[in-house]
C-alpha cells in the first residue's frame, strides 16, 4: 500500500459531499428507471422522492463546485501517468457538468407538466401545433403540475416561463412537445452519468488494486499508511 499522509486525503467537507452526492445519484438512477412501473399511491411517493433527491443533488453539487474552486484537491499519487491525470480531470469535469444538468433538466421537466385547470373548469382541447402537426393529447391527471415540496416540507417553485406555457390551449400543445423533449434529454444525461461513473469507479479500482495506491483512503475509506516522520 502506498504511503498515505494528511496532504493526500481530501478534506472532510469534500469527502462528505462526495459520498452524499454519490448515494443520491445512485438512488435516483434506480428510481428513475423503475418508478413509472409502480402503481399509485406508491408511484406518486417514489416520484416525489426522485424529485427531492434530484434537487438535493443540484444544491449539493453547487456547494461541491464552490468548495472545489476554493480548496486545492490533494495531489495524485506518485507514479500516476500523465494520461491518467488528464483522463481523471476530464471525467471529473464532465461529472460536475452532468450533476448540474441532470437535475436542471428534471426541474424543467416537472415545470413543463401542464397546470391543472381551476376547480369547476372543463379543460379545453389542445390546439394544433404550429406547422400542421396533430394536436397533442391532454396530459393524464397523474402528470398534472401540482405543487412540489422538497422532501415533503419545503415548497419548491416551478420554472415560471416553462410552467406558464400551459395556460392556453395553444401553449399546452407546445408545452407537451417540450416536456417530451426534456424526458429524452433527461434519459440521455442519465446514460452519460452511468458511463462516467463506470470510468470513475474503474479508475479508482485500478489505482487501488493494480497500482497499489491508497486511492480509497484519499476519499475517506480506510487510513492507508501514514508517512514516517
Amino acid at each position: 500500500m502506498a504511503l498515505m499522509t494528511t496532504d493526500t486525503r481530501y478534506t472532510k467537507v469534500a469527502i462528505a459531499l462526495h459520498w452524499a452526492i454519490a448515494a443520491l445519484i445512485l438512488c435516483n438512477l434506480a428510481l428513475g428507471f423503475f418508478m413509472e412501473g409502480f402503481e399509485q399511491p406508491l408511484r406518486g411517493f417514489v416520484i416525489q422522492t426522485h424529485i427531492s433527491s434530484g434537487i438535493t443533488v443540484l444544491l449539493l453539487s453547487i456547494v461541491r463546485i464552490v468548495w472545489r474552486l476554493t480548496h486545492r484537491p490533494p495531489p495524485f499519487a506518485p507514479g500516476t501517468r500523465g494520461w491518467e491525470k488528464g483522463l481523471a480531470h476530464l471525467v471529473h469535469f464532465l461529472l460536475y457538468v452532468a450533476m448540474v444538468l441532470m437535475p436542471l433538466s428534471g426541474w424543467a421537466l416537472i415545470s413543463a407538466n401542464p397546470p391543472p385547470p381551476p376547480p369547476g373548469q372543463i379543460e379545453a382541447a389542445p390546439a394544433p401545433v404550429p406547422g400542421g402537426a396533430a394536436p397533442a393529447a391532454a396530459a393524464p391527471k397523474a402528470r398534472r403540475g401540482g405543487p412540489t415540496k422538497l422532501w415533503w416540507v419545503i415548497p419548491w417553485p416551478k420554472i415560471g416561463p416553462i410552467q406558464r406555457m400551459g395556460t392556453t390551449p395553444q401553449g399546452i400543445a407546445e408545452q407537451k412537445l417540450l416536456h417530451d423533449t426534456l424526458v429524452e434529454r433527461h434519459m440521455q444525461i442519465a446514460w452519460i452519468i452511468i458511463a462516467l461513473l463506470v470510468l470513475h469507479v474503474g479508475g479508482a479500482l485500478k489505482h487501488q488494486f493494480v497500482d497499489g495506491q491508497a486511492e480509497f483512503a484519499r476519499m475517506g475509506i480506510g487510513r492507508g499508511r501514514r508517512a514516517p516522520r
